[in-house]
């Protein structure tokens, strides 16, 4: 009896086991079944794909904006000079057409140029301004400014072309009381030409007058700083005690005594104080004509006054 129970027991076991099996693969064989179908109708989808044409979408007409117009600018042309110019064609010294003015250039590249200036109101040099210049060079030009020797200020352009030399300077303010300042515009030389010397004009003759007393005569001589500065020449000596400020009156006292009219208020104040002056002659007018005005004596003394005024407000005397 009892081995039939065992037997049972087994044979129950086995039929759950196989139940399990069974049920199983029944499942496998279920999906597997599925899976081949799926495929079968992913299959006959592609071939029926396949079989049907094929067609190009038409795309849909868009508007194509018309761009607005834009008014576009001009450029201004910018003048722009030769980059190329050889600088050793340039050293040393130039001269204007009238031979009055010269101009040394003692260092030059592409990119600067060192130069003096020189440039006297006549043959005789008896009046000359002098400056020496530093500038800069764009292309084949040069422009600066600079003050002269007689405290006038100028400004202009050096132009290198081929060889030549092109100059243009002019006076933006030109000191009180000066003979000359630069003003030149032209094409310069290597040789200088020999520049007109003016007509001799006559020493006018002092008239006689009647002899003054001894305090008369220290009166008038009394207003003038250089009395006899229109008979005689003066002396470095005498000149140099003076500072500047009394130098500017004393070779402006040259100019007062022939009737020249001044700008300066100062200067003006000044010379309308004196008893002898007579200001009578506008400065344009005067300066035109002061080499006929002048006699030998005026415009060497105004020329070496200019000179140590220069000298003692370089030093601040």
């Amino acid at each position: 009896m009892k081995r039939k129970k065992e037997r049972l027991k087994i044979l129950l076991i086995i039929s759950i086991a196989l139940f399990f099996i069974l049920g199983i693969s029944a499942v496998a064989i279920s999906s597997y079944k599925k899976h081949i179908v799926a495929e079968k109708e992913k299959q006959e989808m592609l071939e029926i794909l396949q079989k049907m044409p094929k067609t190009t979408p038409t795309p849909a007409a868009t508007a194509t904006p018309t761009p607005e117009p834009t008014a576009t600018p001009t450029p201004t042309p910018v003048i722009t000079m030769r980059a190329t110019f050889n600088p050793d064609d340039y050293w040393n010294t130039w001269y204007s057409a009238d031979g009055l003015v010269s101009l040394n250039i003692y260092n030059i590249s592409n990119k600067s140029v060192s130069f003096s200036f020189s440039q006297a109101n006549r043959a005789d040099g008896a009046h000359v301004c002098e400056a020496d210049v530093t500038a800069e060079v764009a292309g084949n030009a040069a422009t600066f400014s600079f003050n002269d020797s007689f405290g006038s200020s100028a400004a202009g352009s050096l132009t290198f072309d081929g060889g030549n030399l092109y100059v243009n300077i002019r006076t933006e303010a030109r000191a009180e009381g000066t003979a000359v300042s630069p003003e030149v515009s032209g094409l310069f030389t290597r040789e200088k030409k020999e520049a007109p010397k003016p007509e001799p004009t006559a020493t006018p003759v002092p008239e006689e007058k009647p002899e003054k007393k001894p305090e008369e005569t220290e009166k008038a001589e009394g207003d003038y700083i250089f009395p006899e500065s229109n008979t005689r020449y003066l002396t470095d000596e005498e000149i140099s005690g003076y500072s500047s400020k009394e130098l500017e009156l004393a070779k402006n006292e040259i100019y007062a005594r022939r009737g020249r009219m001044f700008v300066t208020e100062r200067i003006a104040d000044y010379f309308n104080g004196k008893s002898w002056y007579q200001g009578t002659v506008p400065p344009e007018e005067f300066d035109a004509k002061q080499d006929q005005i002048f006699n030998e004596y005026e415009s060497a003394n105004v020329s070496k006054i200019a000179q140590w005024e220069e000298k003692k407000r370089n030093e601040g005397k």
